[in-house]
C-alpha cells in the first residue's frame, strides 16, 4: 500500500492517536470490544487525555458509535466503515490483472474497482499479459496484489509458499471456457503452441493434448491468430471470450471435461502471505456477490465498464 500525501505530512498527537484508533477500529464488527483508553495510551504511547479526545472525535463525525458496560468494558454499537476508511488513511492499492481484453475481464475490473472506491480507499490497476510475470510483481512488492486464474496461483505456489488466495470470483469468472484453436485445414495435430508467459496456458496444453507426436512450440499469446494463419503452429488453447465477443471466423473444437479447466475459469485474487494487514482490510472490504453482479451487467450490456 501506497502512503499518501496526507500521512506523510506532519501529524499533530491528537491527529496520529486518531489515525491508530480508526486503524484498529476499521477492523472490528459491531459487538466487539475495544481496547480501554489506558490499553491505547500504552500501545501508542499517547497520553490518555488526547486518546479520550481522538476517540469522541471519531464518534463525533460519525464514525462509530461506544456503549460502556461498566468493567467489562467498552463496545462497537454502531460503525461507519466509510468513514473508518477514510480516517485510516491506508494509501494507494495497486492491483495488476490481465489485459482487459474481453467483457468478462473489464467486468471484473470494474467489480474491484467499484467496490474499493465503496469504501473510498484509493485504488488503481494495472494491466499485463503473463500469470507468471504478474505474480512474480506482487513478490517483489510492486503491486498489492494481483488477479490470477486460479490453476496459475496452484501452479505458482508450488514453487514457493510465500502467497495466498484471499477471495476466488466463482465458476467462469476468469473465462467462460478454453478451446482448441486450429489452423485452417489442418488434418492431425503436430504443432501446439504454449505461451511463455502464462503457466496456466502451458498446464492445460499438456494435461489436454497429450499426443507423443506433438511438438511443443513457444509462441507469445497476442500473435496467436497470426501464427496459425501462417501455419507455424497447428493448434493453440485460447480464450473463448475473445473468439466470440470479436466474431473472429476460426476452426476450433471443444477441450475434454476436466477439473483444470475449471480451476484455469476461476478468478482468484492474490497477496504475499506476509501482508497481514491488507490480508484485514481486503476481508473487510471485498463483496464477492457484489462484484459478481457488477461483472454481470458488464456481460449484459446492462452496464458500461469503468476501470
Amino acid at each position: 500500500m501506497k502512503n499518501t500525501r496526507k500521512e506523510n505530512k506532519k501529524m499533530n498527537k491528537k491527529e496520529q492517536a486518531m489515525l491508530s484508533i480508526a486503524r484498529e477500529i476499521v477492523f472490528l464488527e459491531v459487538g466487539e470490544r475495544i481496547p480501554s483508553i489506558i490499553e491505547y495510551s500504552q500501545k501508542y504511547n499517547i497520553s490518555v487525555g488526547l486518546i479520550q479526545k481522538a476517540l469522541m472525535s471519531l464518534q463525533e463525525e460519525g464514525a462509530l458509535e461506544i456503549e460502556r458496560r461498566g468493567v467489562l468494558g467498552s463496545y462497537i454499537k454502531k460503525i461507519n466503515n466509510e468513514i473508518l476508511m477514510e480516517k485510516s488513511v491506508f494509501g494507494s492499492l495497486v492491483g495488476v490483472m490481465p489485459l482487459p481484453y474481453s467483457k468478462r475481464y473489464e467486468g471484473l475490473a470494474t467489480g474491484i474497482k467499484n467496490n474499493f472506491e465503496n469504501y473510498k480507499v484509493n485504488f488503481y490497476f494495472a494491466y499485463m499479459s503473463g500469470s507468471e510475470v504478474r505474480l512474480n510483481l506482487l513478490r517483489k512488492g510492486i503491486y498489492d496484489f494481483a488477479i490470477v486464474s486460479r490453476l496459475a496461483y496452484e501452479i505458482e505456489k508450488e514453487k514457493c509458499d510465500d502467497i495466498e488466495v484471499i477471495f476466488g470470483f466463482g465458476e467462469k469468472s476468469y473465462v467462460s471456457r478454453h478451446v482448441l484453436l486450429k489452423a485452417a485445414g489442418i488434418g492431425k495435430i503436430r504443432k501446439i503452441g504454449v505461451d511463455k508467459n502464462s503457466e496456466d496456458q502451458k498446464y492445460m496444453t499438456r494435461e489436454c493434448i497429450t499426443s507423443k507426436d506433438c511438438e511443443y512450440i513457444e509462441i507469445n499469446y497476442n500473435e496467436t491468430l497470426k501464427l496459425l494463419k501462417n501455419n507455424i503452429v497447428d493448434a493453440i488453447i485460447w480464450n473463448y471470450d475473445e473468439i466470440e465477443e470479436k466474431q473472429i471466423k476460426i476452426d476450433y473444437e471443444e477441450l475434454p471435461n476436466k477439473e483444470v479447466l475449471n480451476k484455469a475459469n476461476e478468478a482468484v485474487l492474490v497477496i504475499k502471505k506476509q501482508n497481514q494487514m491488507l490480508r484485514k482490510l481486503t476481508e473487510k472490504i471485498i463483496n464477492v456477490e457484489y462484484i459478481g453482479e457488477i461483472q454481470k451487467k458488464v456481460l449484459e450490456n446492462k452496464m458500461l465498464p469503468a476501470y
